[in-house]
């Protein structure tokens, strides 16, 4: 493209030179130039130097320009891959979340036979992850120690959400049970004082259980073997006399426990005479359960 313009140029110059040259040529009179002839020649001689020197502004150097500098692109940043993500600790929106109007313990399996994993306080939510087959216990998050889970009692529970897609876990075996001693009943009874409550006076005993069930009853029997005088005394509670007060009261005489029983009212003073007591205990009140009776002979 640019040769073709530079061949116009040259062209268009020599079309003004040879005009200029004929209109010079038909003015001189006797082969001379005129004036006008001289002006029209330079003006064509200068139009041909103007387009010359354009031509030669616009002609391409044959030296080679160097090539504008071009960026390097930057290389392109990928991240490492990373590592596949624990599962989080907090639960997923939308699961069942339980909480619970009392303290709750949270247990290995769903009864009071399993052994206390953590426990679930009032205020305190976790996220709910099955039922048992009744329906009593729901299988959760332990709050206790994050990653682990236990079971957990409905009674005073409150599940948020949607339960219907939970699954059913059948839970582990009860644990082996304990060994647990024979029941056994046993006291020792040895006389201890005479409170004097005018115008009455009682005979009153030291308790000793030696069994391992608890007594929650007591019978006094104690006659007068000089006056043939008899009273009884029934309680539910085991009770220790001074005089006209009473010190101490309890309703139960537990395993290795002591404490007291008085008998009732006799209307002479027994130091000195002859007296038999017969004293019963009952495991249950109202001399009720498993009862044991022992009979002393004794002078207060």
């Amino acid at each position: 493209m640019k040769r073709s313009s530079s061949r116009k140029v040259h062209a268009s110059a020599w079309i003004v030179l040879f005009s200029a040259l004929i209109l010079a040529a038909c003015e001189m009179p006797g082969g001379e130039a005129t004036p006008a002839a001289e002006v029209v020649i330079a003006d064509a001689v200068q139009q041909t130097f103007i387009a010359q020197t354009v031509e030669a502004a616009s002609r391409p150097s044959d030296t080679p320009q160097p090539a504008p500098p071009t960026e390097t692109p930057l290389p392109e940043v990928v991240e490492a891959p990373s590592e596949t993500p624990l599962p989080p600790e907090s639960p997923t929106p939308g699961v069942p979340m339980v909480g619970v109007s009392v303290d709750t313990n949270c247990r290995y399996g769903p009864g009071k036979t399993y052994d206390q994993l953590g426990f679930l306080t009032v205020g305190e939510e976790t996220e709910v992850i099955a039922r048992d087959p009744s329906g009593y216990y729901w299988y959760v998050r332990n709050p206790d120690r994050p990653g682990g889970y236990c079971w957990l009692w409905g009674e005073y529970a409150t599940v948020v959400g949607d339960t219907s897609t939970l699954p059913i876990y059948t839970p582990p075996p009860t644990p082996t049970p304990t060994f647990t001693a024979t029941p056994s009943v046993g006291f020792e009874v040895v006389f201890r004082q005479v409170d004097a409550c005018a115008p009455n006076w009682r005979v009153e005993f030291r308790l000793t259980n030696t069994g391992n069930l608890a007594f929650e009853s007591v019978s006094v029997r104690v006659t007068d073997n000089d006056t043939a005088e008899t009273v009884n005394y029934n309680d539910e509670e085991f009770e220790d006399w001074n005089a006209c007060a009473l010190s101490t009261s309890s309703n139960e005489l537990g395993p290795g426990g002591v404490d007291y029983a008085p008998s009732g009212n006799l209307s002479a003073d027994p130091t000195g005479h002859s007296v038999t007591a017969t004293i019963t205990v009952c495991t249950d009140p109202g001399l009720g359960g498993t009862c044991i009776s022992k009979t002393i002979t004794f002078t207060p």
